[in-house]
Parts: structure tokens; sequence; C-alpha cells
């Protein structure tokens, strides 16, 4: 990762070590989860990344959908800085487990995550970035 004129850039291989340490925490944890859900749009990449590490089912969502067996599932964001998107899914599935890659230190605690910190810098993930030739 590196930063730049109030932007941080995270790389791919940044990327898989998250998702890594993501999947060891969730194995240290000693809970059961049947599947994977990953939040429309930019938690679906690590949510499949973080499915195949655990070797479950990964499904799409949104923020306004209800998973039946949400108390087996951990949901995957890539991250929690405003807290709106995690909070709207949490109303729906209050049960599931939530996993972030960054995570805003002012919010309220979730199960999983990497990086806690005050959120200053845009974070630039590497599927966000534009073409720079």
């Amino acid at each position: 990762m590196n930063t730049k004129k109030g932007l941080t850039y995270v790389e791919w291989d940044d990327v898989e070590q998250m998702v890594d340490h993501l999947a060891n925490l969730i194995k240290a944890s000693g809970r059961t989860f049947t599947c994977v859900a990953g939040i429309s749009r930019g938690g679906l990449i690590p949510a499949v990344m973080l499915s195949h590490k655990l070797k479950l089912q990964m499904i799409p969502i949104t923020p306004i959908d209800m998973i039946e067996t949400d108390h087996e599932t951990v949901i995957v964001d890539e991250i929690y800085d405003t807290g709106k998107t995690i909070e709207k899914v949490k109303s729906f599935n209050p049960r599931a487990a939530y996993a972030t890659l960054f995570h805003n230190d002012h919010l309220p605690e979730l199960d999983f995550y990497c990086v806690k910190r005050d959120l200053v810098d845009w974070v630039v993930f590497p599927w966000e970035k534009q073409d720079e030739s």
C-alpha cells in the first residue's frame, strides 16, 4: 500500500494478504459458516477470494438482500468507512458475521477485519484503478 495526495492505493498483493488474514481469523474463531456473501460491488472480489480460501459457496448480495441462513453466513465488504452499507445489510441480516478489509476505527467493532484505522484517506482498490496508460 502507498499513500499520496489523500489517496491510499491498495495493491493486489495487499488484498491477497488481507484475505489470507481474514481466512485465518475466521478459522481461528471456531465458528462454522456455510457460505460467504459478498456485498455488491466492492465486497464481491474479496468475498470470492475468501470463499476459495474457506472452501465455501459465495453468494453475491446487495445492501437490501436478506439471506435465509444468515447465522451461518459471513458477509464481506471491502471497506467499513461510513458504516452506512454494513448497517443497512445488518438490518436485514442481524445474525450474520461481518468481515472487511478496512475498518474505520470510529465505528462499532465488526467480527473480522484486517486494517483498523482512522480512514481519512480515500482507499483505492486494485479493481477500481483507472487505466493510467
